[in-house]
Parts: C-alpha cells; sequence; structure tokens
C-alpha cells in the first residue's frame, strides 16, 4: 500500500492517490460496501500545508456471492485524491491513517499509515491516476439521470428517504440505488430493495437517527449502479 504522488496542476491544486494491491481473488470495499462488508475509513490530520482535500471514487464492482450483494474493489484499489494546499509555493505532508478491509474466503480488518511528501513540481503515476479518473463515479451536467421525488417520512424510531429517479432510456433490471448520510452515534442507515419501472427508479433507506428529529435534505446522498455504471447525486432536493 503506498501513495501516488500524482502532480499539481494549474490552479495549485495536487492530484494524488492512495494505492491498496491486494493478492489474487482479494477484494476491499466502496464507502458503502453492502452486507458484510468493511468501508474504508480515512484520517488525514497528521497532514501538513492542507487547506481541504476530497476524494474522487471509481466505479466500483458488484459482486453477488452466496446470496449476498457487496460493493468493492478486486486485487486492485487506487482512490484519486483532490488536495489544495494552504501554501502553494510549499510541498505537502500527506500523512494517511486508514482502516480499511480486505475478504476473500475470510475478511481481515486492517490499519495502517501511509505518507508521502507532494513536491510542487511533480508528476508521478500522472497516467496511471488519470485511468482511474476516466472510472470516476458520474455526477454534475454529466449525469443523464434526474431525481423526479424524493419524500422523507418521519417513523416511530427515523424516517423512511423514498427517491424517484428518472432515466432518458429503460433501466438495466439489475440497477439500484444507495442512500448516504452523514453518521452518528448510535444512527445507521437500512437499505431497502430498489424497484426498476421501465424508465423509473424508486430507492429507498430508512434513516435510524438517535434523538434527530430532522433530515438536512442536502447532506443526503444517493448513488445509482447501472450497466457497469454509476451516477452519484448530492442531495435530495425534490
Amino acid at each position: 500500500m503506498d501513495i501516488i504522488r500524482g502532480w499539481r496542476q494549474s490552479n495549485d491544486v495536487h492530484i494524488a492517490a492512495i494505492n491498496i494491491s491486494m493478492e489474487k481473488g482479494w477484494k476491499t470495499y466502496w464507502r458503502v460496501p453492502g452486507v458484510g462488508g468493511i468501508p474504508p475509513l480515512f484520517d488525514w490530520n497528521k497532514s501538513k500545508n492542507i487547506k481541504s482535500i476530497s476524494k474522487i471514487w471509481p466505479t466500483p464492482n458488484i459482486y453477488n456471492e452466496y446470496g449476498l450483494r457487496t460493493i468493492g474493489y478486486k486485487e486492485e484499489f487506487i482512490l484519486p485524491i483532490k488536495i489544495k494546499p494552504i501554501d502553494q509555493k510549499k510541498p505537502i505532508y500527506l500523512e494517511a491513517t486508514i482502516d480499511f478491509g480486505i475478504c476473500a474466503d475470510v475478511c481481515i480488518p486492517i490499519q495502517t499509515t501511509v505518507e508521502a511528501e507532494l513536491p510542487v513540481r511533480t508528476s508521478i503515476g500522472k497516467n496511471r491516476i488519470l485511468e482511474v479518473l476516466d472510472r470516476a463515479i458520474i455526477s454534475g451536467s454529466e449525469n443523464p439521470i434526474k431525481v423526479i421525488t424524493c419524500d422523507i417520512i418521519p417513523l416511530k424510531d427515523g424516517f423512511e428517504v423514498k427517491a424517484t429517479l428518472e432515466n432518458i432510456a429503460s433501466f438495466n433490471e439489475n440497477t439500484f440505488g444507495v442512500i448516504e448520510y452523514p453518521e452518528k452515534p448510535n444512527s445507521w442507515i437500512s437499505q431497502k430493495t430498489s424497484l426498476v419501472s421501465g424508465n423509473q427508479l424508486e430507492v429507498i433507506a430508512t434513516l435510524y437517527l438517535d434523538g434527530t428529529y430532522f433530515v438536512d435534505r442536502s447532506n443526503l446522498n444517493l448513488t445509482v449502479f447501472s450497466s457497469n455504471k454509476a451516477f452519484e447525486f448530492d442531495g435530495c432536493l425534490s
């Protein structure tokens, strides 16, 4: 496991990547891994000269094994990251402590730390990162799918979120969606079975939010998986 140092763009944003290589047959997981998976967690607190940092998730693979669906990456996982430095004229010191899991016949939780200095003038592994960026989850104006309605229904111990999305063409019958919301202690999300009907998709999840009586729609995140692609929506505002 290491950091691909990447390059500094003309706008002073630095593009680098976390690289996890695994033995044949092993896989690791996306941020919402599915049943039995372990989501990766990243701690950047010991890094220096960083104003902001964001992850650019590549489209994960869908695995259906033993009747269970998981979402992740097999044998290699490269996660591009976009870093804005505090001082554009100085190098960035990047240190990441990462908790994640790898699975084959068994699952192993791992915690490890990687570090690297990212100079102002460098270009290491640029083509490798660009190949992964070409497979990034689709969002924004490039997204052919639209959110038509988003209903939030109060329950006894939380909320049900029900989003209806519409595509230009019919959805593949195996299309499904995932709803995310910032997690807090004693709070969690239960994903329900997505329903496909022609060019419409209904995505449902139950949010169990301890002591919370309000759902901030702008903090909801929807991701749709269809025909080996993934489409992302920030907020559920319709």
